[in-house]
């Protein structure tokens, strides 16, 4: 598995990073053990960076991969940690540090090698979080430096929900990287993470399939069965544009799923795509299209100026 390092950071991670997101959250559901099995081959390929939440109520099924795991301590675990939560009453360091404490325990690690902070208030806007953020700022990346200090995480990261509250973000003291949402489809945070770049701060792509739209499994809309979650009437902007990349990039229209497990890491900057991994077969499949992939600012402009025209339709 080819291994990238993690800009701003002493981590050399895989170019496939594992997420349980869509793995059972009851104990008896029969799928388990095949998102288990999952867990285990993807390590076995070489995955070496594990993402996971408390909010997924997956950890359970991780716990026993990991506890005797002859790698577990070869292994590096980005988390999230979103703090404040939507109702919270400002930051808390100490909710924080729990957060984290849980994550070390149930991912049987001794440190956390990036947390992925996140901070959510309401409503849900631009405005109100960077108001928020001002107010916090200060002592996140102090809170980061403690926890440092005392062993527990490496590194922190953040996933800012929107580009202005990314740029804001990008100035948190101790911040490494920026973790976003970012396919071809969705390239609104195009612009930061080539600004954390030039601060000497990584990224981390999440959402390379766009939940399923960018697979080389369904490709019309309209021909999806009337009960599958991807033919409800919110997906059909994000088929068109699907429609538009594969009618204007050969490769794209060769195999989607290919290319989109690729497209985040045509940029230099990008170490690791983060995607779930629900199946054996999944998992050697997107490992396989993910190896050797070399930065390619041509390709990536090529599918900014289809972002930009179906950008310019929608609005």
């Amino acid at each position: 598995m080819d291994k990238r390092r993690l800009m701003g950071t002493d981590l050399d991670v895989s170019v496939i990073c594992y997420g349980p997101m869509r793995a059972p959250q009851a104990h008896d559901d029969p799928a388990v053990r095949q998102h288990q099995r999952a867990m285990e081959v993807a390590i076995e390929r070489g995955v070496n960076l594990i993402h996971s939440s408390y909010e997924y109520g997956v950890r359970w099924l991780m716990t026993p991969v990991l506890r005797n795991h002859p790698e577990r301590h070869d292994l590096l675990h980005v988390i999230k940690a979103p703090v404040p939560d939507w109702d919270d009453d400002g930051f808390d360091p100490a909710k924080l540090e729990a957060r984290i404490d849980d994550a070390l325990r149930e991912l049987c690690t001794d440190r956390i090698a990036l947390v992925q902070w996140m901070w959510r208030c309401r409503p849900h806007e631009e405005a109100p979080r960077l108001t928020l953020l001002a107010k916090i700022r200060d002592a996140v990346g102090e809170c980061f430096e403690r926890l440092r200090d005392k062993g527990k995480v490496a590194h922190m990261g953040c996933f800012p929900y929107f580009p202005q509250s990314a740029g804001a973000a990008l100035d948190i003291p101790g911040n490494r990287a920026l973790i976003a949402y970012y396919n071809p489809i969705e390239m609104e945070m195009r612009p930061l993470i080539q600004d954390a770049a030039a601060r000497g701060q990584g990224f981390l792509a999440i959402r390379p399939l766009y939940e399923g739209v960018l697979t080389s499994r369904y490709a019309d809309h309209a021909a999806l069965p009337r009960e599958h979650r991807l033919a409800k009437p919110k997906y059909a902007t994000a088929f068109a544009h699907r429609a538009r990349l594969a009618a204007v990039l050969p490769e794209a229209a060769a195999d989607m799923t290919r290319f989109a497990i690729r497209f985040p890491l045509l940029t230099a900057s990008c170490a690791s795509v983060i995607v779930g991994l629900n199946s054996e077969a999944q998992v050697h499949e997107l490992c396989d299209h993910a190896q050797g992939v070399r930065p390619d600012d041509v390709t990536v402009a090529r599918v900014k100026r289809v972002f930009d025209e179906m950008s310019q339709q929608e609005g």
